[in-house]
């Protein structure tokens, strides 16, 4: 049986929003204790250590929910999974995919190729501000709905959705009731992933007034 000791660690950055790929030799973990990545923005990094021989202890920030995280993966994970996904605590977004280098990229591979199908669907790349904002935001919007929580205020949950360069405009197809989900930034994704719930503003109701 052959045994890679080389980890790939592909990290969602917190601020930019792009993956970053890493390679993990363990053998240099074990002799350093602690080692760091920097993404090529340069804002955020990773720092992966080892505090017993069994266990690498990475920790992160998340674009999530803003806060930073600490994920532990043993030598059984490591050895015995071709990938390890691990997910924001707080709202359950995927932030970092740990494991054999050809299954980790053929997994970011597959989640770039959904964004180019979206961008493919509106026929232009540049129609959004920040085209992966938009796409992790239609994600969490369509989690939210596939959960019953996506409604109006009159009690409708027949929601039409409206996608503009830099917000998601969705409306109530009973009573004309809306909400706006700004897409633009990083900022606004970190919003809309701490939601369990979207809630539409019934017309004439003073939330409704101050959406216009």
């Amino acid at each position: 049986m052959l045994i890679n000791m080389n980890l790939t660690i592909a990290y969602k950055c917190a601020v930019c929003g792009a993956f970053e790929f890493f390679s993990l030799p363990l053998f240099k973990l074990i002799q350093k204790k602690e080692i760091k990545y920097s993404c090529k923005c340069t804002k955020t990094g990773i720092t992966v250590f080892q505090e017993s021989q069994r266990d690498v202890t990475i920790k992160m920030p998340c674009i999530g929910c803003g806060g930073e995280h600490t994920f532990i993966l043993s030598r059984k994970d490591i050895i015995c999974r071709a990938m390890n996904i691990l997910y924001c605590p707080v709202t359950g977004v995927p932030q970092c995919f740990a494991g054999n280098d050809q299954e980790v990229r053929r997994k970011i591979d597959s989640l770039e190729k959904e964004l180019d199908e979206l961008i493919d669907m509106f026929g232009y790349e540049s129609y959004f501000k920040n085209t992966q904002v938009m796409f992790d935001t239609l994600n969490k919007v369509h989690d939210i709905a596939e959960q019953g929580n996506l409604y109006c205020e009159c009690g409708n949950n027949d929601i039409e959705l409206v996608l503009l360069p830099d917000k998601i405009c969705l409306n109530c197809r009973k009573c004309a009731g809306k909400r706006i989900i700004n897409a633009a930034t990083n900022e606004d994704l970190k919003i809309i992933l701490m939601q369990e719930q979207i809630l539409l503003f019934a017309k004439y109701s003073k939330s409704y007034l101050q959406e216009k």
